[in-house]
């Protein structure tokens, strides 16, 4: 849940990308604080949203860089929670655990999940500080397809383990031997590629950063 407090640097950072002019990321941050407080009075994310006027749905929506306005009638509870998330993804949950936050109707891919503990997440900025925006991408798709799977519409990936068992010395662990295994085969087809290289110099850092946090 947000906090009663300014919007984070990262997040202004978002919004001012987004189009948001320096009066709309005031009123934008007042929005959120405005959502809270509400949120704290037991009122669901979706009553929050159907009270909302028309041009602060249109300020949301810009906001959160949704394409389709927002109708709240045919949002899922995980969709609406974090719609009145900051941008920089502080608050966001993942109800279903499968990976992918909800956003309004959008969904996108996150790695490390939302659900994963901070030492996960902090491993994460340590392991990938010196990566190109386009590394750092390519490898949130890599590692989220392991953990999750692939998954299509329709289709079920793997089963999500509870992120307290994932994110466990034993999950991470299995997890990195599971891609450490597919690096070694496509190593074996293609050779040291400037993507396999990549790979496992991730890897080496992410268990070196995981290993000091646990230690």
């Amino acid at each position: 849940m947000l906090s009663s407090v300014s919007l984070s640097g990262e997040s202004v950072k978002l919004v001012q990308l987004r189009g948001l002019s320096a009066e709309q990321v005031e009123d934008f941050s007042v929005l959120l604080d405005k959502a809270n407080k509400q949120l704290e009075e037991n009122k669901s994310a979706k009553q929050v949203l159907s009270e909302m006027s028309a041009d602060e749905l249109k300020l949301l929506q810009q906001a959160t860089s949704l394409a389709k306005p927002i109708q709240v009638g045919s949002l899922s509870n995980e969709g609406a929670i974090n719609l009145l998330a900051q941008p920089d993804k502080t608050g966001m949950v993942d109800l279903n655990n499968d990976g992918i936050v909800e956003v309004g109707i959008g969904r996108m891919i996150t790695f490390p999940p939302v659900n994963a503990p901070a030492s996960v997440h902090q491993a994460w900025e340590k392991a990938t500080e010196n990566m190109s925006e386009g590394d750092k991408l390519m490898m949130q798709l890599h590692m989220h397809t392991a953990t999750y799977g692939i998954q299509i519409e329709g289709v079920s990936g793997k089963d999500p383990l509870p992120p307290e068992q994932q994110w466990s010395p034993q999950g991470w662990k299995k997890l990195l031997e599971e891609v450490r295994g597919a690096l070694d085969f496509s190593v074996a087809m293609d050779g040291w590629t400037r993507t396999n290289l990549l790979r496992q110099d991730f890897f080496n850092k992410f268990e070196d950063a995981l290993s000091q946090q646990t230690a």
